[in-house]
């Protein structure tokens, strides 16, 4: 069987590549995007402290670090018997995952994905990138910078750092808004609102035109999760889960802390990362997609004014149905992109925002919890178990890109069959099979944490006394 590799994926987070395996006709048999780090998360923080959870879990990587330390302070929070936290460290709380997800989205939409919509495969792979475009459209690349700009401005304000956010903490949070903080970050988020517009309108240019023909279509049979608010409405902090089916229809609806009664997780041998399922449907009737096109598909509406007209946009397109090709990832990032600024300002007008009691005290206990958040990718699990002292016995982690990971194997091979033809393919096919990668933004860093007993490292660690 003849192997085409392509190795590396350019435009992603983290090292991966693409196997694709042809049979002696010369058609694909099936094509594999394979994860080639290793982490194992899930041991390493065994016998640290469930408080540290926060603070570790945010260094798995440098691109959703907010969503991971949210995650984790909510499964800290739950396994130490914490039964609600302040009003202002909840609205802290959802400020600083809406600036975490607009500086991601808008590093996905206009720095990673929209140079595959401006160059073709006869352009260097080296000009397909953030530089080509500065050439190019110089003025888009500003707006691409301003963008990131708001979202790391709010991080650096709530989270206490640019990068790796550190007052999200059992009880609350350490630190309020001040009057002038929120002033300068209203007027920011002003005119990111409107950047953010002028962002959708481009994706939906890009769906509606020719540049739609140049792009992998298929349409992968599966379900779409996310969290929900109480009337199945967009929700990123807190909420049930809610699980619809290919045509649209309500799967299921469980609690966090009812998560792994749903889900069950598989592994293969090729691969670091995990695949999850749901267990009624089974390992492969059950493979569903999380975050921005699932998120879109399985609520009902937005309750923000702007964010609300482009969601009826949005569903327009599946006509009665979820919408399943994955150019719409794009156009939902970027539907997310209006909305988080939106619900952003609506939460910096409350008068509470400046209350100076963030937070309340906490006990250690032996406990067991569960923390789920909307990061940009989708859905994030975080589920502890600790001790009396408390220690972390158990940890398990299902990152967004995970959840994906089946869909967008059967993603790159829908494309790849497309696309080679006697064995061989050109670089508008290698382009085009990217491209389908690239649509679910994978995180490869955050998503490679499987351990398996019947594993062995490629590495042999052997310790000599001196």
């Amino acid at each position: 069987m003849q192997k085409i590799v392509i190795e590396p994926i350019s435009r992603i987070e983290g090292e991966g590549k693409i196997t694709i395996f042809v049979g002696s006709d010369g058609e694909v048999v099936k094509a594999r995007f394979q994860m080639m780090e290793f982490r194992a998360f899930e041991e390493f923080v065994k016998g640290r402290m469930i408080w540290e959870m926060p603070l570790i879990t945010s260094k798995i990587c440098g691109i959703c670090p907010i969503p991971q330390h949210l995650a984790a302070v909510k499964a800290a929070e739950a396994a130490l018997g914490v039964k609600g936290i302040p009003d202002v460290a909840l609205l802290l709380r959802k400020l600083l995952l809406a600036g975490g997800a607009i500086q991601d989205h808008a590093l996905h939409f206009l720095y990673l994905a929209f140079p595959d919509f401006v160059f073709g495969s006869d352009t260097p792979p080296e000009k397909r990138s953030i530089t080509g475009l500065l050439e190019k459209h110089p003025q888009l690349v500003k707006k691409a910078i301003f963008l990131r700009k708001c979202g790391v401005r709010m991080a650096e304000m709530i989270g206490g750092d640019s990068i790796y956010p550190v007052t999200a903490i059992p009880g609350g949070m350490t630190m309020p808004l001040t009057k002038d903080n929120i002033q300068e970050i209203t007027a920011l988020y002003r005119k990111g609102l409107d950047a953010a517009q002028e962002c959708a309108e481009l994706a939906l240019k890009v769906v509606n035109s020719k540049m739609k023909n140049r792009f992998p279509q298929n349409s992968p049979s599966t379900k779409f999760m996310t969290l929900i608010s109480k009337n199945n409405g967009f929700a990123h902090y807190q909420g049930d889960v809610r699980v619809i089916d290919e045509k649209g229809n309500a799967l299921e609806t469980f609690r966090a802390s009812d998560y792994a009664s749903f889900i069950d997780e598989d592994i293969e041998r090729d691969s670091w990362a995990k695949f999850p399922f749901l267990r009624r449907s089974g390992r492969h009737e059950g493979v569903y997609r999380v975050g921005p096109l699932a998120r879109l598909n399985a609520i009902e509406q937005i309750e923000t004014p702007m964010a609300g007209k482009w969601l009826k946009q949005f569903k327009a397109f599946g006509d009665g149905l979820p919408v399943k090709d994955i150019i719409y990832y794009h156009l939902a990032r970027t539907i997310e992109l209006v909305y988080e600024f939106e619900q952003s300002l609506q939460i910096l007008e409350d008068a509470g925002l400046t209350d100076r009691e963030t937070r309340i005290p906490v006990s250690r206990q032996a406990g067991e919890g569960v923390g789920i958040v909307e990061a940009p990718r989708g859905t994030l699990i975080h589920h502890y178990k600790c001790g009396s002292r408390g220690e972390v016995t158990h940890a398990n982690l299902i990152v967004p890109t995970t959840h994906n990971n089946a869909a967008l194997q059967a993603a790159v091979t829908a494309v790849a069959k497309k696309v080679i033809k006697n064995g061989a393919i050109n670089d508008a096919g290698r382009q085009q099979v990217e491209m389908a990668v690239r649509a679910y933004d994978p995180c490869l860093s955050c998503a490679t944490h499987s351990w398996n007993a019947s594993r062995r490292l490629p590495v042999e660690v052997v310790r000599e006394e001196v």
